[in-house]
């Protein structure tokens, strides 16, 4: 892209980036770097994101509230920011509330094309090693709507034996049945922001303006839909 002569680039990291180099020099060449979504912290750039810590221990703390004592994660890989933000704050959520962690009860779906099959055979295990468990929060709507899909298959009733709250409120999780809670992200507004705060950057480039990058946070908003009791 730099050799193509942009301006400036609009971001969100694949699952296993681990080497930010190619992003420090597009700012080495004073080109505006907005990143979205997936993040890397120790990049020095304007960043438009949710508070996915939050957002999870809504998302846990609606189980517990709707009485579910022993919730599960279905989490996303280990490396992506939002991943670990989600997770962390599934944590908390059991921590404040005197639920204990339970490593066995977290499962890890690596597969972001496979996300569907991987919500389905994680269902599965979790019937086979866990069968107390009584809620599950998990990382995307697209896991979330694979495992309801086991479920339904194996007899499990959705909310009355399993409660799911999933994340980002795709399309599917409100005509699929039972409709899905879910976590709103704000998808189409983070991508707005991030071309405005991009346009805005490279105006001040143009002019030769200082840049002050910005951490833009948008809100997220918890769906209580039919999953959830």
């Amino acid at each position: 892209m730099l050799r193509k002569g942009v301006d400036g680039i609009i971001i969100s990291l694949a699952n296993d980036t681990v080497n930010f180099q190619h992003l420090n020099e597009v700012i080495a060449q004073d080109k505006s770097l907005i990143m979205f979504d997936k993040i890397a912290k120790t990049v020095n750039c304007s960043k438009v994101i949710i508070n996915d810590r939050q957002a999870a221990y809504n998302a846990t703390k609606h189980l517990i509230d709707t009485g579910c004592k022993r919730i599960a994660h279905f989490r996303g890989s280990l490396l992506p920011q939002n991943s670990i933000d989600r997770f962390l704050g599934y944590r908390k959520a059991l921590e404040d509330h005197n639920i204990p962690y339970d490593a066995s009860i977290v499962y890890i779906c690596e597969c972001a094309d496979k996300s569907f099959e991987e919500g389905e055979q994680n269902a599965l295990k979790l019937l086979e090693e866990h069968d107390d468990v009584d809620g599950i929060f998990i990382n995307t709507d697209l896991v979330a709507i694979g495992a309801m899909s086991a479920f339904q298959k194996a007899g499990v009733r959705i909310p009355e034996d399993i409660a799911i709250v999933g994340f980002s409120n795709w399309f599917m999780s409100s005509v699929i049945s039972p409709k899905l809670t879910t976590i709103d992200q704000p998808g189409f507004l983070m991508g707005k922001t991030a071309f405005k705060q991009l346009f805005k950057e490279i105006k001040s480039r143009k002019k030769n303006k200082p840049i002050e990058y910005k951490k833009i946070e948008l809100a997220t908003e918890l769906i209580n839909r039919e999953s959830t009791k």
